[in-house]
Order: structure tokens, then C-alpha cells, then sequence
């Protein structure tokens, strides 16, 4: 037995391998070196899955069952030519998607942002947001009609990143519920295997809009979600239905428009114990480590109370971040605990994060973080 992570950068896939002790660590270069690695996954059978994206040719997803030799797929998540984008859409992230904006432009998957593995069925959430489906192992995709022509789609609202479907959760209990994050019009539900949907942003304060940055729940209690938002970290115990406020220990910084709260990306949940993990940053101008110092949060009761973990992390100050999919979380006993920076260090802990080490890489910008048990 034994741990590999998936490190996917803005310049190619790096994959690092430990046994079960996690003690050390081997470092080795997935390839794909210049395309960007957005996301991975792994699907019951063992097969691995990556997005890639490249500005000059698109996106692409690769497929690998032994991590040597990978195989792009001819299919990939794309929007019809008819379906018309949102005017602002592509201006927000001009530097990676084609030229041309405005309501009269189709729309782009300039990125595919999460893949998320639920039994039998792969699940693709993309930017200009929606969600993507493959039940063949991703040789086609074909787009959850139900939620991207959503009654109140004519309402979503790209967020800073661009509008984009960035989260998936599925309910290993009841596989017809899935619950996916979409910046900035919230969270949806679906109790029915996709068929339709609701949005379940009660108790959280919007402001202008709702911008949901991360979402982890814990998988022997599905009904409790964390959510990362714009406007602070809340907690739902009835599956999205209501939301409330969960900051205590957390810290709370300003944001650019007066507001207070504890901004950031990354939030997941250990499997076995049902502990939370955030990597807070310094509101949203700066979104860096609050003070300089590289600190990862977590609560051991539910939410009630957060505790600041950063035994072995470096000394020095560091304003570096920890983007949405940075973190990721082993089903080892006890749980090891995985964040990549935006300045290419990985760190890990194998005691639940009560300690931590740099492990021996420093990395292009780390978008997505994904560790698998081997």
C-alpha cells in the first residue's frame, strides 16, 4: 500500500508516490510539460483521468491505467455550437480563452475545472460553467441539459475567475443526489440523479451575488457540507437546505467592498474522522497567507471550533496561496493532508496535519492537488 499524488501545474503534471508510511517521497514528471493540468480523478476500475489545457489547442482529458503511457481521449466536454455565452464571460479571463466577447459569441469551455468519479459515471464541471457527464469511461460527454439551461441561468454572473462550474459532490449513500458549486450563483442540488434541480444558498449573506468558492462534506454523513463562499466559511447539517456561519478560531480579514469575513479557496473533509480542512487568505485583494505565515485550519467537531496547524511549516514569512483545487485528503488511517502553493511547494502531513513537511519539489503554479491510495 502506499500514496500517489496527482500535482497538475501551469506548466504539466508532476506525480510524487510515498508507502504507507509517508515518510518519503519520490518525485516524477507525469510530461505534458507547458500544457496546464486542471484537474484528476480516478474511477472505481482504477483508471486516471486528467484535464489539460493548452491556449493554442484547447482542452483535452488523458487517461492512463498505469500512469506510464496516457491516451487522450477524442471526446472532451464542448458546448453546442448554437449555445449562446455570457457577455462577460470571456473578459474576465481574456489571458486563456479565444478572442471575441459579447451576447452574441457561442459558448467556450476555456477550462475544465473538476473531475469527480461517482461510481460508474464521470462527472466534468467546466467554465463557461456547466456540468458535463461521461458513462463510458470518458469516450463521449454529453451535457446535463437539466442544469445548464436552468430556469435561472439568464441570472448567473461570472465571478472574478470567470463563470465557472468548479465543484461536484455526490452522495455515496444515494447516488441519485449530487450537489455542484458554480461561481457566483451559489449551490445546486439534485435529489434525482440529475433530472432536475434547486439552488441551496439559504443563510448565506450574498452581497451582490453568491460565490461559492469550495465545497466538502463528509462521506458517512453526507447532509453536513462545508462551503468555502466568498463571504466566509458556513457549514449546512441538512444537505444545503440551510447554511449558517461557522468562523470561530478562523481568520477574518477585509474585503475590497468594507465586508469582514474568512476568505478562501480550499476546504475537504477527512473520510474516515469527519475533520475539516480550509487554508484561509487575506481577503480577497490580496489572497495571500494571512500575516505571512503558512497556516492550514481545522475543526474536529463539525465546525464549532477551527484550530491553526503549522508544526514544520517553514519560518519565514510567506504570501503565497493555496487555490481551490490544491488540497486533497488520503483514505489512510490516520488521514494524510495535501496543499500545493501558487508559489510550487507541496506540503504534507501524515498525522492528520498535527505536523507537516515540505516535500522535495518546488513546482511551476499549483492549480490542482488529487491523492489516490496504490
Amino acid at each position: 500500500m502506499g500514496v500517489m499524488l496527482v500535482v497538475g501545474t501551469d506548466k504539466g503534471g508532476m506525480l510524487l508516490r510515498a508507502d504507507d508510511a509517508r515518510e518519503r517521497w519520490l518525485v516524477g514528471d507525469l510530461g505534458f510539460r507547458g500544457w496546464r493540468v486542471t484537474a484528476a480523478a480516478r474511477d472505481p476500475g482504477g483508471r486516471t483521468y486528467l484535464a489539460v489545457a493548452l491556449e493554442s489547442f484547447g482542452n483535452a482529458i488523458l487517461a492512463s491505467d498505469d500512469l506510464e503511457s496516457w491516451e487522450q481521449l477524442e471526446a472532451a466536454p464542448r458546448w453546442a455550437p448554437g449555445d449562446r455565452g455570457h457577455p462577460d464571460h470571456n473578459r474576465m479571463i481574456a489571458s486563456t480563452t479565444p478572442p471575441g466577447t459579447g451576447a452574441d459569441e457561442p459558448r467556450h469551455v476555456d477550462q475544465i475545472w473538476t473531475l469527480h468519479s461517482a461510481g460508474k459515471t464521470l462527472y466534468a464541471g467546466v467554465s463557461e460553467a456547466g456540468l458535463f457527464r461521461s458513462d463510458d469511461r470518458g469516450k463521449s460527454w454529453q451535457s446535463v441539459e437539466s442544469l445548464n439551461e436552468h430556469e435561472t441561468r439568464p441570472e448567473w454572473i461570472p465571478g472574478f475567475g470567470g463563470l465557472a462550474l468548479h465543484c461536484v459532490l455526490s452522495d455515496a449513500n444515494d447516488p441519485q443526489r449530487l450537489w455542484v458549486g458554480i461561481s457566483s450563483y451559489g449551490v445546486f442540488r439534485s435529489d434525482d440523479g440529475g433530472r432536475t434541480w434547486a439552488r441551496k444558498n439559504d443563510g448565506v449573506d450574498e452581497g451582490e451575488t453568491f460565490c461559492v468558492h469550495g465545497l466538502a462534506h463528509d462521506p458517512r454523513n453526507p447532509e453536513r457540507i462545508f462551503r468555502q463562499e466568498h463571504r466566509g466559511m458556513f457549514r449546512s447539517v441538512d444537505a444545503g437546505d440551510h447554511w449558517e456561519l461557522i468562523e470561530d478560531g478562523l481568520p477574518v480579514s477585509e474585503l475590497s467592498d468594507g465586508g469582514r469575513c474568512s476568505f478562501g479557496f480550499a476546504v475537504q473533509v477527512d473520510p474516515l474522522t469527519g475533520y475539516a480542512y480550509s487554508f484561509p487568505l487575506a481577503g480577497d485583494d490580496f489572497r495571500y497567507s494571512p500575516e505571512g505565515r503558512l497556516r492550514v485550519f481545522r475543526t474536529r467537531d463539525g465546525g464549532e471550533r477551527w484550530e491553526s496547524l503549522d508544526r514544520g511549516m517553514p519560518a519565514e514569512p510567506s504570501y503565497t496561496s493555496v487555490l481551490r483545487g490544491a488540497m486533497s485528503i488520503d483514505r489512510m488511517d490516520p488521514c494524510g493532508v495535501y496543499v500545493g502553493t501558487t508559489s510550487g511547494q507541496v506540503f504534507a502531513s501524515r498525522d492528520r496535519g498535527d505536523s507537516w513537511q515540505e516535500l522535495p519539489c518546488t513546482l511551476p503554479k499549483i492549480l490542482c492537488v488529487e491523492a489516490f491510495q496504490v
